[in-house]
């Protein structure tokens, strides 16, 4: 494991660095105070890979895009953006790499002037804007005319992408900076916008009819009557400019529709380069007539599919990989059923939630990974999921090179793709449903797309989704897993049960009950460090645990026992038990006992057990019994109930509430059941009764006691004699109360 202050310190930076980018609308250094003054926006929006990327002082909204195509490979363009302004901007930049900008114009005034800065170290490629007033607060819009033919962008791992040119065209492929080649943009994956893209192309290029296609649904194709045709695509929902997408050739347009779970349905434009070669077309067909049933499984697993249309897009070119532009996937020569089920899931997990920061990218590549992986167990029959990537976590030497990229600790740009964002992040997707329980992860999966539909969020916005649904801390997974830069342990699953001897139902005062909690390890490696957390609040309200005969790992604080469970092989189990002996004064009392995980990976299978003290609550004092008695009859009765019983006025055996309530008016017997009861549901006479019953007091309450008015007897000399000698009575059997509660049980006292 990493150092642990030097594993915090990175933490520590990489959670500014995404708190700088979630902020791109906020000028950095400025405050409340200072916002009236103009300030400049900032060429960066923080990002922890690529800091040269993104610019703050403005929220992009919208991009107007009209690119027109010569078949010579050239464009000219103008792209409206329409931001907001969280202060006044006496400047602000866009990201824009090659061609030239002929125009710009702020709130369509030309600017009063613009240029172009690089420094390709840092992935920095800007147009500096100045406009001639300053961009008030609030709403603007900056237009940018340019010219020229589009450069392919180099990624520091040497990949292409950006605009590149094809045999009967051009792609262009925005992941991971690509798009500033041929659309000056707030180019961060924290920015999101929608988009109108109007392409018009060539009707025909060299002996094929050509078409152009980009994000979201189509919604015109105009003939220009010049031998061109305008494509006109509307995104309506936020996307990122890194999975946006521009395709321009010879293509077979396919258009369908796909059934969603709920029964609706989307438009489907799929696009097939003809170049392509009979086998691998016929793959493309059969594979891409799947495309319906993916969707609805990933829905099964994702919720609802959070696009307006979908389909595929596939090229002839040399890049070497496919990408999940939004709502139509790119594809490179054909179409493979895993890497279809990967791309489409990155519909939800990618682009739907995009990355914040380029180090939080591991969610989405890990959870498209491993959605194939499960479609392949669930659909197709083969391994199942956790299996494989386990078998793969386990091949792995502790010492392999892969372990010392952490997923969202990577520090050099070249590693974005790796092995540690996708191999190791399905791992990870895997592992956290084994530590979450398949239940809250699959929870954790909806509502991460439910809540946040349309935005870009961090790795610690992952976290505290999933610490909130399960109640764990989460932070030892998230540092051996995602921020640790060597083998993470896989973690234990298991499930957890109690039961009770007798089994729930009626027990007696004085019985015992015998409690098994048992820990079954139900996971692929050993249960190590667990431990289990036994409630017993409302049980030691009626029944004593004797602490000192606890067997070893269990420890009794207050009223939780803590249960330290011993390392146990897969397939195995562990069982620890306990007694507890029911109160004799407990008659009628509710006996709850609960236990809960106190670490990952437990699921409950039995994790309650109740039982219910036989006998009417009070009933040990009868105290009911004595307002149908004759005067005297009260406490003779009472007393006979608790000698019988075991359950006297003290809550032991012994003869002085029996003596007490034999002889004199039963005042003693009486207010020692008010006591024992706590005052609170009692009908007897005396000061705790009345103090927690307020009906217990006046005439009302004194025609309880024996069921006889007792109000003649108070009146004259006799009376004030007969009320002395009650009163000597309460003080009496207090006394006696608290002398035989000071030799009582170990259980605590009820408060």
């Amino acid at each position: 494991m990493l150092d642990t202050m030097h594993r915090r310190a990175r933490r520590a930076g990489l959670a500014l660095v995404a708190a700088a980018a979630l902020s791109v609308a906020v000028p950095i250094g400025t405050s409340a105070a200072q916002a009236a003054d103009p300030i400049p926006g900032e060429p960066s929006s923080g990002d922890s890979l690529f800091p040269g990327i993104g610019n703050t002082g403005y929220d992009a909204e919208h991009y107007d895009v009209r690119l027109v195509y010569r078949e010579d490979g050239t464009i000219s363009a103008e792209a409206t953006l329409t931001a907001t302004a969280a202060a006044p901007l006496e400047s602000f930049s866009l990201d824009f790499e090659g061609l030239s900008v002929d125009a710009v114009r702020v709130n369509g005034v030309d600017a009063s002037s613009f240029s172009r800065s690089a420094d390709p170290a840092k992935t920095a490629h800007k147009l500096e804007v100045v406009p001639v007033e300053a961009v008030p607060e609030g709403e603007f819009t900056v237009e940018v005319v340019y010219s020229g033919r589009p450069t392919t962008h180099i990624d520091p791992d040497g990949s292409f992408e950006g605009w590149v040119s094809t045999d009967d065209g051009a792609t262009a492929l925005g992941q991971p900076v690509g798009a500033m080649t041929w659309l000056p943009s707030n180019n961060t994956p924290a920015d999101k916008a929608t988009f109108d893209v109007a392409i018009t192309i060539p009707d025909r290029i060299g002996d094929t009819e050509a078409a152009a296609v980009s994000n979201g649904e189509l919604v015109s194709r105009t003939p220009l009557g010049d031998g061109t045709t305008t494509w006109s695509w509307k995104q309506e929902r936020p996307m990122s400019t890194m999975a946006s997408l521009v395709s321009i050739g010879g293509y077979e347009v396919i258009e369908d529709e796909v059934e969603l779970s709920d029964g609706s349905t989307i438009p489907e434009w799929s696009f097939v380069d003809p170049a392509i070669g009979s086998e691998a077309r016929e793959s493309i067909a059969a594979n891409r007539a799947r495309i319906g049933e993916i969707i609805r499984f990933l829905e099964g697993m994702y919720g609802p599919y959070p696009g307006g249309s979908t389909g595929v897009v596939v090229d002839v070119t040399d890049l070497g990989y496919a990408l999940e532009t939004q709502d139509r996937p790119y594809f490179e020569g054909d179409v493979s059923l895993g890497t279809l089920v990967h791309e489409l899931a990155h519909q939800w997990f990618g682009d739907s939630v995009s990355p914040a920061d380029w180090n939080s990218i591991w969610i989405g590549e890990g959870m498209a990974t491993y959605a194939s992986a499960r479609f392949a167990q669930e659909v197709l029959g083969e391994e199942p999921a956790g299996e494989a990537l386990f078998g793969q976590w386990s091949s792995r030497p502790t010492a392999a090179a892969e372990w010392t990229i952490a997923p969202a600790g990577m520090e050099d740009p070249a590693d974005l793709f790796g092995w540690q964002t996708h191999r190791r992040a399905a791992m990870a997707s895997e592992a956290l449903q084994q530590a979450l329980t398949p239940e809250v992860f699959a929870q954790l999966l909806t509502e991460w797309n439910a809540r946040n539909a349309g935005t870009s969020r961090t790795t610690a916005d992952f976290r505290a989704l999933a610490e909130e649904l399960s109640g764990h801390d989460l932070e030892p997974f998230f540092d051996d897993w995602i921020f640790d830069a060597d083998k993470p342990a896989w973690p234990g699953a298991w499930s957890l049960d109690l039961a009770g001897e007798p089994q729930e139902g009626v027990v007696d005062p004085g019985e015992t009950i015998e409690y098994r909690v048992t820990a079954s390890s139900t996971g692929r490696v050993p249960l190590a460090g667990a431990t289990v957390a036994v409630d017993l609040g409302e049980l030691l309200r009626s029944a004593a645990v004797d602490a000192s005969s606890l067997p070893t790992g269990l420890a009794l604080s207050g009223s939780t026992l803590t249960w330290t469970v011993p390392e146990t092989g897969s397939g195995r189990r562990a069982e620890v038990a306990f007694a507890a002996t029911v109160l004799p004064e407990a008659s009628g009392a509710g006996i709850p006992v609960s236990v809960r995980a106190g670490t990952l990976g437990a699921t409950c299978g039995d994790c309650a057990v109740a039982h219910t003290v036989s006998g009417d609550p009070g009933s040990s004092t009868d105290i009911d019994a004595e307002s149908d008695a004759e005067p005297g009859a009260g406490a003779s009765s009472a007393a006979s109930g608790a000698n019988g019983t075991g359950v006297n006025a003290s809550g032991a055996n012994g003869t002085g509430a029996n003596g007490a309530g034999a002889n004199g008016t039963g005042a003693d017997a009486a207010v020692n059941a008010a006591s024992r009861a706590g005052g609170a549901g009692s009908d007897s006479v005396g000061a705790d009764a009345q103090a927690e019953r307020p009906a217990a007091s006046g005439p009302g309450a004194l025609e309880r006691t024996g069921g006889t008015n007792v109000t003649p007897w108070l009146i004259g000399a006799g009376g004030v004699i007969v009320l002395a000698a009650i009163l000597l009575g309460v003080a009496a059997a207090k006394r006696r109360r608290a002398d035989r509660d000071g030799a009582g049980s170990d259980a605590p006292e009820d408060g």
